[in-house]
């Protein structure tokens, strides 16, 4: 993807063909092209157009369509990626008594290479989701834990933000990535304050345009702790936060806000043993909740996207980003004869099929009119998100 919108070529009926006499008139929503030599049928040269697609009044229409170029843009999703910023992200590169190296891993699936920190691998992931979305999708991020929280046995590991360290913004991924710690940082610190992250994001989001789409992508690599229901150590620490899939449900059940689960080498098996900071937990399956009740998960016993290399968390991401791309294509104006309407994308012609959920396609958004606004259905959308540009005709009826 390497462009920020969608390019759109439409022919309207109204104007003719550009000629050494033409004029040209820029509106808000394009460039539109109106030519008229002074003996022409449609007009004198000071015609004046409208973004309607047709001349103004009092002018007979020619008997050919010109063309008309805007740049239309699909509506970008505010997505809010809320970033596991625990100790276990960049624990020490020293083999423990189990002989596993905790917060490294193999990051390229290579044994022969060097480990790296899970943090070092997370920021090279967000570097290229944010770098290659930037255009198509609002990003904004939040930390668990703060960078104010400690490596101490208390509620002082468990401090997040009450706003975002970077809050929902269009072309952000600048500010995102000098807003997280660099991909090098080993000085993280803290437990895993999940829910409060989550929670963040969502206060954040509700201060947003509320017709815009909405996502939270969550990203860790452990259990949640720092439970609001246990403030005091031990249990703040030692017992699992049953409170994240509660708050993820009720997001997307009752704001239609969703969010997608992205797991770091996460083991099926329980663990944590009391007094080492680490919930007693089966993440694997704590995980499997929560992603279900996000109301993003994936089908088969493995409901979130669970990485064991940079590699995977890399392809995740990029699925990720990649599903919660805007197919909805706005268009401005809306044809005036919505029947005629052709769409292309990479010079392939997209079919207009009646059912978005299942055919491949597309669809009006309000099939009743006005016809503002085109979806992109299955594989379309996919075109569109490879390609990043849509093509679309504003045809005639036929004469007579």
């Amino acid at each position: 993807m390497t462009t920020a919108g969608v390019l759109a070529v439409l022919t309207a009926c109204g104007s003719e063909s550009p000629d050494a006499g033409g004029t040209t008139e820029t509106s808000n929503s394009g460039i539109f092209t109106v030519s008229a030599s002074e003996d022409s049928t449609a007009g004198s040269a000071g015609t004046e157009a409208d973004t309607s697609g047709s001349t103004t009044t009092g002018i007979e229409p020619p008997d050919n369509c010109g063309e008309v170029d805007f740049e239309l843009v699909a509506v970008p999703p505010n997505v809010v990626l809320v970033l596991d910023k625990s100790g276990s992200m960049v624990s020490d590169n020293d083999a423990d008594s189990d002989g596993e190296f905790d917060g490294f891993w193999d990051h390229d699936a290579d044994p022969m290479t060097p480990v790296i920190s899970r943090w070092n691998s997370l920021y090279n992931v967000v570097d290229f989701v944010v770098t290659n979305f930037d255009a198509q999708i609002n990003f904004g991020g939040v930390l668990f834990p703060s960078a104010d929280a400690t490596s101490q046995y208390s509620a002082s590991a468990c401090v997040v933000e009450d706003v975002p360290e970077i809050p929902v913004g269009p072309a952000n991924g600048v500010a995102i990535l000098a807003g997280i710690p660099d991909a090098l940082d080993v000085d993280i610190r803290g437990a895993t304050p999940a829910t409060a992250g989550i929670q963040t994001a969502l206060d954040h989001l509700e201060t947003l345009d509320p017709t815009v789409p909405q996502f939270l992508i969550l990203v860790t690599d452990g259990a949640a702790n720092c439970s609001a229901d246990h403030p005091a150590p031990p249990d703040l620490l030692e017992i699992y936060d049953s409170n994240l899939p509660t708050l993820v449900g009720t997001a997307f059940s009752d704001r239609d806000v969703p969010t997608f689960v992205v797991g770091i080498d996460i083991v099926d098996e329980e663990v944590g043993a009391g007094n080492d900071g680490i919930p007693q937990a089966n993440t694997f399956v704590e995980l499997n909740a929560v992603a279900e009740a996000g109301g993003r998960a994936k089908a088969g016993s493995e409901k979130f996207f669970n990485t064991v290399n940079e590699i995977e968390l890399m392809e995740a991401l990029g699925e990720i980003a990649g599903q919660v791309v805007s197919c909805v294509i706005p268009l401005d104006p809306a044809p005036d004869n919505p029947d005629f309407v052709e769409v292309e994308i990479g010079g392939v012609a997209i079919d207009k099929v009646d059912d978005c959920a299942t055919q491949d396609g597309w669809v009006y958004v309000n099939p009743g009119g006005p016809y503002d606004a085109l979806e992109l259905c299955g594989s379309a959308c996919d075109a569109y998100v490879e390609a990043g540009l849509v093509d679309a005709t504003y045809g005639c009826p036929p004469a007579g």
